[in-house]
């Protein structure tokens, strides 16, 4: 990877190169999203689109044959690195993140509408040959639309997220060593933030099925503040990255519980800061 983002950092032919075939490759765009965000951290939002155009010529190829996934990711991850750039702060990134995700959210609706159609049409027709025939199916196709929608919304807004910290990593792999890693292990929620998404969400909740939708969307911030904690208190035990591996592996393995565990941790952290009170190994 650090060959990669040294490339990258040689010239904009290079970075546009990447860009491009890291876009037009599928499974890729993320390489792409970070690309982009590389160059927007370390040259400014100017050079930044420079790349960022190059690259929505094959994601936009692929968003006009049915996939907006390369489109949404890349353009997502390009506005979140311009906010890091000029706020410098990961916990603004992760709110304003929120309705950076809403609207991708929102765009994905309309273009796959008719894919979302076909899934729920295909659910029934799976839920009917699997209970007995006598019995009747009863499925709310409102609440599993919603569903699919907010699962959608916040996981292409994690990927954007994801691309933007590999981003940094790469500049700081490159310019500044462990400088990454000191800012994420302190990334905290002010309590404010916290506050404001708490209020959100139960006004959210009063909103009856629309709350199954942005739930997941709300919960993001939560989480990668949640990951930073484990990550920050980890490494001020000096415990190693056997603990992380096992983290990880928990995640994978019983991720609602462990992510619903972050959420919790988070909040709290917001208020008392826990990494604070963990007293160092040395």
């Amino acid at each position: 990877m650090r060959a990669l983002a040294e490339l990258v950092m040689k010239g904009r032919k290079q970075a546009a190169f990447v860009a491009v075939i890291a876009a037009l490759l599928p499974l890729l765009y993320w390489i792409s999203a970070a690309t982009v965000a590389l160059i927007t951290l370390r040259k400014g939002s100017r050079d930044g689109a420079g790349v960022l155009a190059w690259a929505l010529l094959p994601s936009g190829a692929w968003a006009f044959s049915g996939d907006p996934t390369p489109l949404t990711v890349i353009t997502g991850t390009y506005l979140l690195a311009v906010a890091l750039r000029e706020t410098v702060s990961w916990a603004k990134v992760l709110m304003i993140a929120l309705p950076v995700g809403a609207l991708a959210g929102l765009g994905l609706e309309t273009v796959l509408d008719g894919l979302l159609g076909q899934v729920i049409e295909a659910t029934e027709r799976f839920l009917s040959q699997s209970v007995n025939q006598s019995a009747e199916v009863s499925l709310d196709t409102e609440r599993l639309r919603l569903l699919l929608l907010g699962g959608l919304g916040s996981v292409h807004t994690a990927i954007m997220l994801l691309s933007l910290i590999l981003a940094r990593s790469w500049q700081s792999g490159l310019y500044n060593p462990g400088g990454f890693r000191q800012e994420f292990h302190q990334l905290r929620l002010p309590q404010f933030y916290t506050a404001a998404l708490i209020v959100v969400s139960l006004v959210s909740y009063q909103m009856e099925l629309d709350f199954m939708r942005w739930l997941p969307l709300l919960l993001l911030p939560w989480i990668f503040a949640g990951i930073a904690l484990v990550h920050g208190s980890l490494a001020k035990r000096d415990l190693g990255r056997s603990w992380l591996v096992a983290f990880y592996m928990a995640v994978i393995l019983i991720g609602p519980y462990v992510i619903t565990l972050l959420v919790f941790a988070a909040v709290i952290d917001s208020f008392v800061n826990i990494r604070a009170r963990i007293p160092a190994k040395n």
